[in-house]
């Protein structure tokens, strides 16, 4: 994933936060203890999509906050 206009440190942490939301949940973490079956199946289910939206979310304020930083650098440049 290219995240033009970063610094390598910034692009490498961001790269390693959407390998991280797109990681297998582990069948054996403790918040699934207790639930078998579809039930254990949905809760997995549900966890990765909410690490996968919590991913998208802190990504796209890193984008915005870029935009920002952009749009005051060139006002200042004026």
């Amino acid at each position: 994933m290219a995240m033009d206009g970063l610094s390598g440190s910034a692009s490498k942490h961001l790269s390693n936060a959407v390998a991280n939301s797109n990681q297998q949940v582990d069948p054996n973490n403790k918040l699934f203890a207790g639930l078998e079956g579809a039930d254990k199946d949905r809760a997995m289910a549900q966890y990765a999509l909410q690490k996968q939206q919590e991913t998208v979310a802190f990504l796209s304020n890193i984008s915005k906050k870029l935009n920002e930083i952009a749009m005051a650098t060139i006002n200042n440049m004026r």
